[in-house]
């Protein structure tokens, strides 16, 4: 902070220079960021005085950077759904580290992802319902087609994070590096499902623990036997 002088000699603190505006594209994504956390506390429910708190601007800066209350919700919850946001905790795995550890860490962060993903999915229900009128409408429908479109190669994305976890071993699989990508993942959307049909039923999830699933992956379920070792 800066100190100026009065015109009678006495200091005082100037008032912090304002910081510089951030570019169009930087402040969409800072706001939709910012009110993630209240969206998924409150739900469709949420309301603008809410959303512009959560983002530290006003209602009005709100509705001059999105359209409406729908579209800022509905940019929110696909911003969070990007699976690419999971590639950095996956390329800060340590590649040196054992198989079986490297392993655990995938699956680990991978049942987080899918926790949080359903209850995005629950608030894009949410909206779903509110949007009913408005479903047909030409830039609604674009912009959930553009959504489901970009999700293939971003999940193309967490695929090659996965590999790249997997890749110091590649040589030790008896199967390509892409099928046993593909294989974890089957361990992992399986399980992550057996979690969830059972939260729905109201039901403890009999899903096996994390080292069983890595064990089962890494070596499958038949015991050793005289010909076959566990590796």
């Amino acid at each position: 902070m800066v100190t100026t002088t009065d015109p009678h000699g006495a200091a005082r603190a100037a008032r912090p220079a304002r910081a510089a505006p951030l570019p169009p594209d930087e402040r969409r994504r800072a706001i939709l960021t910012a009110v993630q956390p209240v969206l998924l506390e409150r739900g469709a429910a949420v309301t603008t005085k809410e959303l512009a708190h959560a983002a530290d601007v006003s209602e009005g800066t709100l509705f001059r950077v999105f359209v409406d209350k729908p579209t800022l919700l509905r940019e929110a919850v696909f911003s969070a759904l990007d699976p690419t946001t999971v590639v950095p905790e996956l390329d800060a795995i340590d590649r040196s580290a054992p198989l079986v550890e490297r392993v655990t860490r995938v699956l680990e962060l991978g049942f987080e992802r899918v926790g949080v993903t359903m209850r995005w999915f629950g608030v894009l229900h949410e909206l779903g319902r509110l949007e009913e009128a408005n479903a047909a409408a030409p830039a609604v429908r674009a912009a959930k087609l553009e959504w489901a479109r970009s999700q293939q190669s971003r999940q193309d994305e967490v695929t090659a994070a996965v590999a790249r976890v997997l890749s110091p071993d590649a040589a030790a699989f008896g199967r390509p590096l892409e099928d046993v990508t593909a294989l974890l993942d089957v361990v992992l959307v399986g399980a992550a499902m057996q979690k969830v049909h059972a939260a729905r039923r109201g039901e403890a999830p009999h899903t096996p623990e994390i080292d069983v699933l890595v064990d089962h992956f890494l070596h499958g379920v038949l015991a050793p036997t005289d010909t076959r070792s566990p590796s």
